[in-house]
């Protein structure tokens, strides 16, 4: 099973690289689910389709450029870690680069949570894997 979800989140990552956020919300799960990385100051969960995408229209709306640059694949069971580089410019004229963990759980062969990091360790060690 793991090495599956290592393919559906690939898969996932392909579909909104190739062709955004329309083409990777066919792989959400009806109860899909995404947290914050812990250390924003309102970190919070967002459940639900429509809270998922205003999320992620939010990061848009922010100057993500919506690529996940060099993604790596990390099985952990039933998670899968995704270590990515993102880019773009913030409204301000600002460019942005930063280093995103996401760990993914699947259900069902679909999305069902993606938890948020600011780091690659956290985002092992959230899943139970070490450096």
């Amino acid at each position: 099973m793991s090495q599956e979800n290592v393919e559906l989140a690939r898969r996932y990552v392909e579909a909104f690289n190739a062709h955004g956020l329309e083409a990777a919300k066919e792989l959400w799960h009806p109860e899909i689910e995404l947290w914050d990385p812990p250390e924003l100051p309102d970190a919070d969960r967002h459940a639900g389709r429509s809270a998922f995408q205003e999320q992620v229209e939010g990061y848009l709306a922010l100057g993500w450029d919506g690529q996940f640059r060099a993604p790596e694949y990390l099985d952990a069971d039933e998670e899968v870690v995704v270590v990515w580089q993102g880019k773009g410019i913030s409204p301000q004229g600002v460019p942005i680069e930063a280093t995103m963990a996401q760990v993914f759980l699947f259900y069902d062969g679909k999305v069902r949570r993606v938890r948020q990091y600011l780091s690659r360790a956290e985002a092992l060690e959230a899943a139970g894997l070490s450096e």
